[in-house]
């Protein structure tokens, strides 16, 4: 009896199975730097290619030279914004599909049982829900610090230049990040969806580098989505002891009840690599075989007692004291007018008479988008707590202990003396408060997944010697997919 042919391998057009990797990151991260060199080191045989990229915003541009706009950032965000209001959040996405079926017709690659397709340029949780109907999708999140995407793609020397200014890029990036409405750009979100994450923000001077981290990428992740999609077992080596506690720390977070962020944190201790094997080449041989002890599990919820959303106020109890402190406002700071009862949708143009944060038609940030009719100012982003122009995010205010909060009270009764160095592994960078906590608890080293870092708590674990490092590699969206 023959061999049983995969369902890869009968396929003889684009569907449901076919393996799609998307990427998502703020300007300058490198998405297209990435997805475009994993093209090119893919290959194909007989002049075939196994990888065929394909870019969100190529539609946008199409549209903005239809209707006369300057291909600007700002041009093809806003334009991002309506197509996804008038059409659905799915609707560039599926426009991108729609040309990877035309191409397929023609060239009929889905028949290769190798074929990648990479789409570059995700920015909205709803293109990441209806790709994830694809069994075989991935999303990856590329990330780089702030000051080098800025040095990428700001001013006369930039290498990809698509800003004037130092303001332009930092409207523009913030905007990309997180903007208020549901239809708007959510890269903050799209990166906590993410099933990889990559940094990249080395400055690479030869191809030859350039490749090493493209072949990589296909070594590292590729090839085993490759082996999964055909059923077979995926990959050869074991997962990192990054990736396996960090994985830990997303898998407490769902234990949370908070209705703003579900964190989860893991404390270990953990041997170096350069203290086990000083004189030898660090890779992944030798990853293996470094031994780590858990010592706590913590996330985010409330000690005693119920959950906000059963309590009187019904909701994150720090949005109902920036209600309550909005409902109490009768003035302008700025100019001393006469603030209307009822505050209009800056988005919609829907009335909403209770100052609530939030819109009840389109989700948008009511309070903070509102500007004074008389002089301009946005008065809620300047006076509420926890806003823009107030320092601070009433965290003090907070019914709940952070997942560091609870993972270090974990500690308590624990002997000390574990072998290696206490590692804190968290899926979102510690608050102020956290980051005191860390560094009493005797923590010198904290992994974090989500980048979006305060600065007084970065500053203060830097100056207490606690080394902070983002972290890279399969989360665990994918963790059970890639390892088998």
């Amino acid at each position: 009896m023959g061999d049983i042919e995969t369902g890869a391998a009968k396929r003889e057009s684009f569907d449901a199975y076919s393996l799609i990797i998307g990427f998502t990151g703020s300007p300058g991260s490198g998405c297209s730097f990435l997805a475009e060199g994993i093209v090119s080191v893919l290959g194909g045989h007989d002049g075939r290619r196994h990888g065929h990229y394909y870019k969100v915003s190529d539609f946008l541009r199409q549209e903005a030279k239809r209707r006369s706009l300057p291909e600007t950032v700002a041009n093809l965000q806003t334009l991002g914004d309506e197509f996804r209001r008038k059409e659905g959040l799915s609707v560039l996405v599926e426009k991108c599909l729609e040309q990877v079926k035309e191409d397929d017709r023609i060239a009929n690659f889905s028949q290769d049982e190798e074929t990648v397709i990479l789409i570059d340029g995700i920015k909205n949780e709803g293109e990441v829900k209806y790709l994830r109907q694809f069994a075989n999708f991935y999303l990856v999140s590329v990330h780089a610090d702030r000051d080098t995407r800025e040095a990428r793609l700001v001013g006369d020397s930039a290498p990809d230049r698509r800003f004037n200014t130092h303001e332009e890029f930092v409207t523009a990036d913030r905007r990309d990040e997180e903007e208020e409405i549901v239809n708007g750009q959510q890269i903050k979100r799209c990166n906590y969806l993410a099933d990889i994450i990559v940094i990249n923000d080395k400055k690479l001077t030869t191809g030859r580098q350039k490749t090493e981290i493209y072949q990589r990428f296909v070594d590292d992740y590729i090839y085993p989505m490759r082996k999964v999609r055909k059923g077979e077992r995926p990959h050869e080596r074991p997962p990192r002891v990054e990736e396996t506690l960090m994985t830990m720390a997303y898998c407490a977070s769902k234990r949370s009840s908070c209705l703003k962020r579900k964190v989860g944190a893991v404390i270990a201790y953990v041997r170096s690599i350069e203290d086990e094997y000083p004189d030898a080449h660090i890779d992944e041989a030798t990853d293996r075989d470094i031994p780590f002890q858990v010592v706590s599990v913590g996330y985010n919820d409330i000690p005693l007692g119920t959950p906000c959303v059963f309590s009187e106020w019904k909701t994150c109890y720090r949005e109902y004291l920036q209600e309550e402190r909005a409902k109490a406002l009768k003035n302008c700071w700025n100019c001393g007018e006469l603030l209307p009862v009822s505050i209009k949708c800056a988005h919609c143009g829907s009335e909403n008479a209770s100052r609530s944060l939030r819109c009840s038609e389109c989700d948008s940030d009511l309070l903070a988008d509102y500007a004074c009719q008389k002089c301009g100012h946005r008065v809620f982003s300047i006076c509420l707590p926890g806003e823009e122009g107030m320092p601070g995010k009433l965290l003090d205010m907070c019914r709940a202990l952070h997942a560091e909060e609870s993972a270090i009270l974990g500690l308590a009764g624990i002997s000390k003396g574990g072998h290696g160095q206490l590692v804190l592994y968290t899926t979102t960078f510690p608050c102020n408060l956290c980051a005191n906590k860390i560094v009493a608890a005797g923590i010198r080293r904290v992994y974090y997944a989500e980048p979006y870092t305060m600065k007084e708590s970065e500053e203060l674990l830097q100056r207490c010697g606690v080394k902070t490092t983002r972290f890279e590699g399969i989360k665990s969206t994918a963790y059970f997919r890639l390892y088998v």
